[in-house]
């Protein structure tokens, strides 16, 4: 006997309940959270990254992390669904919107590429659960680009939302003929969570913000998995000997992170190549005979070239836009056994380079999760 149900009577079913489509708006890749605050002792270091002392420091309450399933999930406001007022629908109340993936990434275990959508993207996508909505997928993304002057005012902020105008707001585009180079840079996607969660730790000149999936321990799989990928099987086998604390591995993470967020790479573990070999991915802006912070933008690479009887053959990093008298901001791997952000001095500057961005359609390798 066959049993014959209408279409009506199904409710919540998947499949059944009709295709609900949407238009919407990445506002966020990353979620903040009060993770709680406590006292513990941290190592202080020079300038130069050596050990100078401990001291007593309350690690801030605030925790920035990407989606915790660690999917490349992002939060959408779809419009029509969701009220535009941030108040009524804050960011973080906005359901994860899950990304699909074409049937040349399988999307598990672990292989497979990351999605690669930034905040103020336009989707398109459906809910799995019509009635719902709960249960948001992006099917792709519109082409797009900001209006002239748009800037930081008509963006996306990726943890509270548009707070300026909206890009409906703006003058209409005109074609000028000039590609415009509107990129995040290197400081900005860390900002951004894409190398996973940070936490401020310190106060005043040792105070940091240090991203957790690199600190250095027994073996740290990710900053070994750089050393080699980006070392070839000579640097494979002196990783093999070394502890984290004897791996310099600041290159390697440069190299990758330009890579990751759409910018030329050098492709090295020699922090020197980002100076002598400039040319390969970007404008060398200044030198240590005429560095001026004036000259300075953030995401710009800095060479250190380390005193002799440092032990050190040298430091590379990106300028994280903060400065003082005679120090600046610095993001990059093997600082404070981690990677992290911190003032660091001016003297030692070997080059400033500002790195050209990469073709905008990124390929496999360049877009995968470091």
């Amino acid at each position: 006997m066959f049993v014959i149900v209408k279409l009506q009577d199904i409710s919540n079913f998947a499949g059944l309940d009709g295709f609900c489509w949407f238009v919407g708006q990445v506002e966020a890749r990353v979620v903040s959270y009060d993770a709680g605050t406590r006292t513990v002792t941290q190592t202080t270091y020079d300038d130069f990254g050596e050990p100078d002392g401990t001291e007593q420091v309350q690690v801030s309450g605030s925790v920035t992390t990407p989606d915790p399933l660690r999917l490349g999930r992002v939060k959408v406001r779809c419009i029509g669904y969701h009220t535009q007022d941030r108040d009524q629908l804050p960011t973080e109340d906005l359901p994860w919107a899950t990304v699909l993936h074409p049937i040349t990434s399988p999307g598990i275990s672990g292989v497979g590429t990351n999605p690669f959508l930034i905040e103020g993207t336009t989707v398109f996508g459906f809910f799995l659960d019509a009635h719902d909505k709960q249960h948001p997928v992006i099917l792709g993304c519109f082409a797009g680009r900001d209006a002239p002057g748009a800037s930081s005012d008509y963006r996306v902020s990726s943890r509270t939302g548009a707070t300026g105008p909206t890009l409906a707001d703006a003058e209409p585009y005109e074609q000028t003929g000039e590609v415009e180079h509107d990129a995040e840079d290197v400081v900005t996607c860390a900002e951004n969570g894409v190398f996973g969660p940070s936490s401020s730790v310190g106060s005043g000149p040792n105070a940091r913000t240090v991203y957790s999936n690199y600190n250095e321990g027994a073996a740290n799989s990710n900053i070994r998995g750089l050393l080699k990928e980006y070392g070839g099987p000579g640097v494979a086998r002196y990783v093999g000997n070394k502890s984290d604390s004897q791996l310099l591995w600041c290159a390697a993470w440069a190299s990758a992170a330009l890579n990751r967020c759409g910018f030329k790479s050098p492709n090295t573990t020699g922090s020197q190549v980002f100076g002598s070999n400039a040319s390969q991915y970007g404008d060398v802006i200044a030198t240590g005979k005429d560095f001026s912070v004036d000259k300075l933008k953030k995401g710009d690479v800095i060479v250190y070239k380390w005193p002799p009887g440092s032990g050190s053959t040298g430091h590379v990093g990106f300028y994280t836009g903060k400065s003082t008298a005679n120090q600046i901001g610095v993001l990059g791997g093997n600082q404070s056994n981690t990677l992290s952000s911190k003032l660091m001095g001016t003297k030692d500057i070997a080059y400033v380079v500002r790195p050209r961005r990469a073709s905008a359609s990124l390929t496999a390798s360049a877009a995968r999760e470091i």
